[in-house]
């Protein structure tokens, strides 16, 4: 875990936060007092649309030769928080599958040593380095001299400034955060009381955010955000929980609360199950962390939905990035890939972590054309 100025993306959050039992209220159905008169018709179109299975993708049509004796640096946030492990570990598997060498070099969630990393790479004449979770901030000046060296770098998870990689490969967290709102807006009736738990150190939750709070105003004029509480990363296990107990009893209308990520959700967890409000809130969040689809699938306790994505597609997608790179060939529309999402509740859990539904991974080992 991260204290004090070290900081990394909210996929650190979830190997220190212990695994809890958590789970969802079925689907969107009214936790509100009473129903109201409020129309939810189009957020329940919008829950419909985003829980439903996915069944195609824009895929890149033309296929790639893929140059020999590549070496890729994979750089997780941490390779012990679970999402930044999964990302990379994909990472090796397409590099293997693309008969390239791979080095994963570990930072462990330390600014000082992701920024070690990329010179390490630099060091080691790597081609391409892929940065899972790290924060464009932290590491800017280093990747500029990456790049100046003739090192393809693509970045995925995290948002970052134009210009600072090569290529991206993200979700959309605006339509993430709009599911989300939606989500909230059919459970409550159209009469949320919500309680946002938010962690803008990342732009990332930023966008989350801002896609909650839009998605709410559009589809949910009767919600209304009854605390808007910001936190660090470091505190999430030491302080947080006792935040939000206090913020819970000031609120005892709340009907609701939204999370910027799975970890925030899973650590007020037993806050809520202890309260005066066990039963009546609809708890929403982010990521599709393999604990929190558990704890949804499970029913029994106060975790409603996440959006999620798949963080191998994410992987791939960024793979594939890399060799149209090496090749000279990567399109403008394909700088930034935007894999696909998913509002999942107990009534759609397929899979655990979710495995995006389509077979993605022979879309993109088909499009490969590797050299004996």
């Amino acid at each position: 875990m991260i204290l004090s100025k070290r900081r990394v993306a909210p996929w650190a959050a979830a190997f220190a936060v212990t695994a809890l039992a958590l789970t969802g209220c079925g689907s969107a159905k009214s936790t509100s007092a009473s129903a109201g008169s409020h129309d939810i018709t189009a957020a329940q179109n919008v829950v419909k649309q985003a829980q439903a299975p996915v069944t195609k993708f824009d895929f890149p049509k033309d296929a790639v030769s893929v140059p020999k004796d590549k070496l890729v640096i994979g750089i997780p946030c941490a390779y012990a928080a679970e999402g930044c492990k999964r990302g990379v570990d994909a990472v090796a598997e397409a590099a293997k599958t693309l008969g390239w060498r791979y080095q994963m070099i570990d930072p462990a969630g330390d600014p000082q040593k992701m920024r070690s990393a990329v010179r390490t790479a630099i060091q080691l004449h790597a081609d391409g380095i892929v940065l899972g979770a790290v924060p464009a901030s932290v590491v800017k000046d280093d990747v500029a001299a990456a790049r100046s060296a003739g090192i393809k770098v693509v970045n995925t998870f995290e948002p970052a400034p134009e210009g600072f990689a090569d290529a991206n490969s993200l979700y959309d967290h605006v339509q993430a955060g709009r599911a989300n709102a939606a989500y909230v807006a059919a459970a409550t009736n159209g009469a949320g009381k919500v309680i946002s738990v938010n962690d803008s150190e990342f732009q990332s939750d930023v966008e989350l955010h801002q896609g909650f709070t839009d998605g709410l105003k559009e589809l949910c004029p009767g919600c209304e955000i009854a605390k808007d509480f910001d936190f660090q990363i470091a505190n999430l296990q030491s302080q947080v929980p006792t935040q939000f107990q206090a913020i819970l009893q000031a609120n005892p209308k709340a009907n609701a609360v939204w999370t910027a990520y799975d970890p925030v959700a899973l650590a007020i967890a037993p806050v809520i199950t202890r309260s005066a409000q066990n039963g009546k809130l609809t708890v929403v969040s982010h990521n599709g962390d393999p604990e929190a689809l558990q704890a949804i699938k499970a029913g029994n306790q106060p975790f409603s939905a996440s959006v999620a994505f798949s963080v191998e597609w994410q992987s791939y997608a960024a793979m594939d990035q890399m060799v149209r790179l090496f090749d000279g060939s990567l399109p403008a529309n394909l700088k930034t890939v935007n894999v696909p999402q998913k509002l999942v509740n107990k009534d759609n859990v397929t899979s655990v972590p979710w495995d995006g539904d389509i077979d993605w991974k022979s879309a993109y080992t088909k499009l490969w054309k590797t050299t004996k």
